[in-house]
């Protein structure tokens, strides 16, 4: 057996005491990011919203709902509350007639850290054909957090300025429906 140390290229995670002198570690966050696509009327569309003012990086950019997980929930759950916080869609009702979802499992895991980015990304959504688009509302998220909220056509996609490099996570998902579904939007 060699004697040699073993290299990784971590940085450990740091322990801080609170003020009631309970001891928390900080390390990287867990994040989930959804891809609603959505076919009405023979067209699609996927779900986005524009951060608000309150955020704390990208205002004004769009993104696909997104957020951290919170104690004591699943990456699915908390899939479903960011859309229902950020956008206002029931992604529990979408389910039922969903052609596939990806609440089940991911459809894709992002682990690898870049510049400031250190969060693990876990990616759910699903792809339904319905008779008419959902209602969307930002009644339920943090003051400012969202500033517009669109069911865009996929063909207008090009027209917005993502966050958290997203713009090619629409891609990657469309990749992915048309694997797993054979439906081609690309």
């Amino acid at each position: 057996m060699s004697s040699e140390t073993v290299k990784f290229n971590n940085r450990p995670n740091e322990c801080v005491t609170t003020t009631d002198g309970r001891e928390i570690w900080v390390s990287r966050s867990v994040t989930t990011a959804v891809c609603i696509l959505l076919e009405c009327e023979g067209r699609p569309y996927i779900l986005v919203n524009q951060r608000g003012t309150g955020v704390p990086d990208f205002s004004g950019y769009w993104n696909l709902p997104c957020g951290y997980l919170d104690y004591d929930e699943t990456t699915a759950e908390a899939a479903m509350r960011e859309v229902w916080e950020e956008c206002g869609v029931n992604a529990q009702e979408l389910l039922t007639g969903a052609t596939c979802e990806f609440f089940s499992y991911p459809w894709d895991v992002s682990s690898t850290p870049t510049g400031t980015r250190q969060n693990v990304t876990i990616h759910h959504g699903l792809y339904a054909k319905v008779e008419e688009l959902p209602a969307l509302s930002n009644a339920h998220n943090e003051p400012n957090e969202t500033a517009d909220i669109r069911w865009l056509p996929l063909s207008e996609v090009d027209t917005l300025a993502f966050a958290f490099n997203h713009r090619a996570r629409i891609d990657r998902f469309l990749a992915h429906v048309e694997k797993v579904a054979g439906v081609h939007y690309l």
